[in-house]
Formats: structure tokens, C-alpha cells, sequence
């Protein structure tokens, strides 16, 4: 439900941090669609002027003191929550970028390359939503190593979702998304086409940019031909996803087994994140990797959530407690190993259209309750001797 900002249809704006240059650079970006003030405001005078004034959109400047911006950022937010926040800097900066979303910034814009970005950002802040809550739930499904099953458990998990929730997965694996290839479609409009026309992304665009499965579930697909690109940005991911979220309830975010900027800037951004493990050495080794990678990130534990796919407890070399000592943390949740799920895969079908009764199939809808805040439970066997396998986290 959208709700007004200005009355006059003209946002109010409060610049806070920034030098004459990047303030005449926002004059001329922003002319008479904004109510701008006369300069900027330093940063220790920030908070009292927002409280006043309170602005639709605060632009902050990160060259003078990025600290301080960072620092101010959840100041700003919990005393104006519907305000929009802009981080502007002079250079793209993934770390800055993935510390600015942390801190609650919705946009990250570098002028004069990003003009349209922050004139979009104020526009709606003229008529924004009137809150988080209004906003879809992000969630980052990520492999600790290839072929962990980031695909299969988001597609699947997206189909249990999407009847009661609109739903869309988003392939970000640049190199080898198989999201389209896991539900049998044919994407005639991909992930590419959508960035190529980044600059007037809006929910109209992305519903243009989307390829929809009979279950209901909603794709933003990789192209299925390999197309060499340069690494993808991690503020056109955040553009992406703000999108998608402002559109849909959930949004599934394969990020395959991939390190990079994209996934890094999804990780970041995500309510939560799915850390999918297999049972064996390396998967929980690489689990415990992943894991020191997402603490230093920034991100907190509460967002995070470890999955054992292909569990099985009967084969499996050692039980959930063991693993539980080597990841330093304790397992959320398990998927059956199930050979439902290979003829699944290799049919491009769902796994509940080739066995909604099956044990995987019953796991993944236990899955919709951690991602919806419900309970569930895992199954545990005693702890027994830890021997060779605890060298890897030195337990």
C-alpha cells in the first residue's frame, strides 16, 4: 500500500556530508523535481536537522567521512523510518556499497554516471510504501560448494511458497544458472536484458522481464547461451533485488556455490541466508569457510541458517552433532536424500510433481516454516568420536 510523501508532489531533501562540487552535482541532477537546501549539513548537525525538517530523501556523502556516515545511517532510520536513504560517493567502492546496505541505505549512486538512479530514488519517495513491512522478504540460498543443491532447494522451496505468496527466484550465477533449466522453461527475456536497461528499472519493467512457471513461481532466468560480461556490480545487483522485493512477497536468491560481487552484495542484503551444506568433508569443511566469510562480512548470525541437504542419517560418516561441533554452530534444518529428487532434476520437474509424498518433499515444505519465522526441528544421534574430521575447524 502505497502512502503520500509531499503534499506538493516535490520531495524534500537534506544533504548531509557533502563538498560545493558534489553539492552543484546534485543541483543539476536533481533541478526542480526536488525541494533541495541552500548547502549541505555537516554530519554532527544531521540527526537535529532531520528531526526537524523531516525530509522524504537524506543524500549522504561518503568521501568526507564514510565512518560517520556509516555510523549515522541507523540514527536517521529509526528516527525517520519512511524517509529514503542515498549514499553518494565519487567512485563505486564494493565494500563501501555492500557497508551501505548494512546500514540501511537504499540506494548507492556515484554522479554524474548515476543521475537517473537518485532522480528515480526521489521520485518515489514522493509516493513510497509506507514501510519495511511492506517490502518482500530477501532470501539468499547459497551453496558451501558445487553442486550443494542451491538450485533445486530454491526452486523447490519457491514452489511450496507460491501458492498462498507471490514468489520470484533470482538466478545469480553469472557462469552456470540453471534456474530456467530446473523448471523446464525457455526464458525469452533473461537477467541480461534486464541489466542492459538498468537505468528505468521499475516493477512495471521487471513483471516485462520475468518468465513464470505453472506452479505460479516467477523467474528472473540467466540466458541460456554463455555471454562473456564483466563482473556484475554489486549496486546493479541491489537494484535488482530492491526491485523484486518492492514487487513480490519472497524472493528466492540462487546464488549457486559463487564467490563473488554479486553474491557477496545479495548475502548482504538478504534477510536471511540459506548456507547449504552436503554431508561429507568437504561440504562441511567449506561450510565452516563460508561461515567465517559471512561473520566477516558484518552480517549477523540470526540471518543466517545452515541446511544439511542429501541427509541421511542411517550413511551418513557422522551425526548432526558432530557436524554441529565442526561449523562451530548448530544445524537448522536437513533435506532427505532422495532419488525423487534426481529424477526431478533430470525431468525438469518439481519434486512434489514426481513425489509430493517422499521424504525430500516433505523436508522442503518444513523448510517454508524457517523461512516464515515458524518452528521446526531437526532429528539428532548421539555424538560420537570426532577422530580425523575435526582437524578442519580445529575442534
Amino acid at each position: 500500500m502505497r502512502q503520500a510523501g509531499s503534499s506538493n508532489n516535490v520531495a524534500s531533501v537534506v544533504v548531509i556530508g557533502v563538498d560545493a562540487r558534489a553539492m552543484g552535482q546534485i543541483r543539476e541532477t536533481l533541478g526542480a523535481e526536488a525541494a533541495l537546501p541552500a548547502q549541505a549539513t555537516r554530519y554532527e548537525d544531521a540527526l537535529a536537522v532531520i528531526r526537524k525538517l523531516r525530509p522524504d530523501v537524506v543524500i549522504a556523502g561518503f568521501d568526507q567521512d564514510f565512518e560517520e556516515a556509516i555510523r549515522i545511517a541507523p540514527q536517521i532510520v529509526a528516527d525517520n523510518g519512511r524517509c529514503q536513504l542515498v549514499a553518494l560517493a565519487s567512485h563505486a567502492n564494493p565494500d563501501h556499497i555492500r557497508a551501505a546496505m548494512r546500514a540501511g541505505y537504499r540506494e548507492f549512486v556515484v554522479l554524474p554516471d548515476d543521475a537517473e538512479l537518485l532522480r528515480q530514488a526521489v521520485h518515489e519517495a514522493i509516493y513510497q510504501e509506507g514501510g519495511d513491512e511492506d517490502h518482500g522478504e530477501v532470501i539468499a540460498v547459497w551453496g558451501s560448494k558445487g553442486g550443494a543443491g542451491a538450485t533445486f532447494l530454491s526452486v523447490n522451496l519457491a514452489a511450496e511458497l507460491s501458492p498462498v505468496h507471490r514468489v520470484c527466484v533470482v538466478d545469480l550465477d553469472f557462469s552456470m544458472g540453471d534456474v530456467a533449466a530446473f523448471l523446464d522453461i525457455q526464458p525469452s527475456v533473461t537477467i541480461a536484458d534486464l541489466m542492459r536497461n538498468l537505468h528505468k528499472i521499475d516493477e512495471r519493467m521487471l513483471a516485462g522481464h520475468v518468465v513464470v512457471h505453472p506452479s505460479k513461481v516467477h523467474a528472473v532466468a540467466q540466458p541460456t547461451d554463455l555471454e562473456q560480461r564483466e563482473e556484475v556490480k554489486g549496486d546493479t545487483v541491489m537494484r535488482i533485488l530492491t526491485t523484486v522485493a518492492r514487487t513480490y512477497q519472497y524472493c528466492l536468491v540462487d546464488c549457486g556455490s559463487r564467490l563473488d560481487e554479486a553474491t557477496l552484495t545479495a548475502a548482504t542484503v538478504a534477510d536471511r541466508i540459506l548456507l547449504i551444506a552436503t554431508p561429507d568433508v568437504p561440504g562441511i569443511k567449506n561450510t565452516w569457510r563460508r561461515l567465517q566469510l559471512i561473520e566477516r562480512l558484518g552480517i549477523e548470525k540470526s540471518r543466517v541458517h545452515v541446511v544439511i541437504n542429501r541427509w541421511d542419517k542411517r550413511e551418513a560418516p557422522f551425526s548432526l552433532a558432530d557436524v554441529e561441533q565442526n561449523i562451530l554452530r548448530k544445524v537448522d534444518a536437513t533435506v532427505a536424500f532422495d532419488k525423487a529428487a534426481a529424477r526431478a532434476v533430470n525431468e525438469g520437474k518439481l519434486l512434489r510433481e514426481v513425489d509430493k509424498k517422499c521424504p525430500a518433499a516433505k523436508d522442503i515444505e518444513a523448510l517454508v516454516g524457517l523461512v516464515t519465522d515458524g518452528e521446526m526441528s531437526v532429528e539428532r544421534r548421539a555424538s560420537g568420536p570426532m577422530g580425523w574430521f575435526s582437524r578442519f575447524s580445529g575442534g
